[in-house]
């Protein structure tokens, strides 16, 4: 079976969709702007990394050192270390805004010693039990071996360590749910490097690396799987469907909305997000 081929690199298939207005609400919300400054800082106050901290500070309470991988455009490696932690950036994309180039702008902006490596997960030139915390944002699901990725993980992490994987894609099957999720991600109709998860794969690739897993924290509920939205965001939009304004003609709109987050908790949508921790 011949691959398909695709027509843009990931800086360019992004530099495209920051040039259509369709997409800026998609872009903005995804922290990819040539505003650097901005997307760090936005990330920084955001009630995801906030809820991040938390998980941190509630299964590692003493962690000081942090790998985050990848670390795209620098909005984690700004963000934890301006929150104290001290910081290793991996990134194998060398871009001006989008990869390791635009951590090293926000390093030097803000005067933040963190350290950048040019690698891929799968294959880490760092040594043995180094970090406290191995945190991924959006990343697992791009890997190309999910179990080898995670074993190195596992390696660099110190015992007691914890893996913090936020916002990965999950799918019923590697068939027809995968492909419902991939023909809805426009930037992957540009560049081809969209890809997702059935729950059970993460699972079984933190398993079979002997993770422990602490937390698998479910779509909808947390800050962390609802960004961009918040809870009311959703709540009003569930208030203003077809089905929310009949049910909203019998029952206050309280309970609407907690039947429409019970509906959609359960959904079985392409490309849902999960979160985890897991500890060494």
């Amino acid at each position: 079976m011949q691959t398909k081929k695709y027509p843009y690199t990931w800086e360019e298939a992004i530099e495209i969709l920051r040039n259509h207005p369709e997409h800026k609400q998609i872009v903005y919300d995804a922290y990819l702007t040539t505003d650097l400054i901005s997307n760090a800082t936005r990330f920084e106050r955001s009630a995801e990394l906030q809820e991040t901290i938390k998980l941190i500070k509630k299964f590692n309470p003493q962690a000081k050192t942090i790998l985050d991988v990848p670390a795209g455009n620098g909005i984690a490696t700004y963000a934890f270390s301006v929150n104290g932690f001290y910081v290793t950036a991996v990134e194998p994309d060398g871009g001006a805004t989008l990869g390791r180039e635009a951590i090293r702008f926000l390093l030097d902006k803000f005067g933040i010693n963190a350290e950048i490596v040019n690698s891929f997960g799968e294959n880490l030139p760092l040594e043995n039990q180094t970090f406290d915390v191995v945190y991924v944002r959006q990343g697992l699901h791009h890997a190309m071996d999910l179990t080898k990725m995670i074993s190195e993980y596992y390696r660099v992490l110190k015992s007691g360590g914890i893996l913090v994987a936020c916002r990965e894609h999950v799918v019923d099957n590697k068939k027809e749910s995968l492909q419902a999720f991939l023909d809805k991600q426009v930037d992957h109709q540009l560049y081809g490097g969209e890809n997702a998860f059935t729950l059970n794969e993460y699972v079984e690739a933190m398993r079979k690396t002997k993770f422990e897993i602490l937390a698998e924290i479910a779509p909808y509920d947390s800050p962390i799987n609802l960004h961009p939205y918040t809870t009311k965001d959703l709540s009003d939009k569930i208030l203003e469907t077809n089905v929310g304004r009949l049910l909203s003609k019998f029952l206050p709109a309280n309970i609407v909305s907690k039947i429409g987050f019970k509906v959609l908790k359960f959904s079985k949508r392409p490309g849902r997000l999960y979160s985890f921790v897991a500890k060494k």
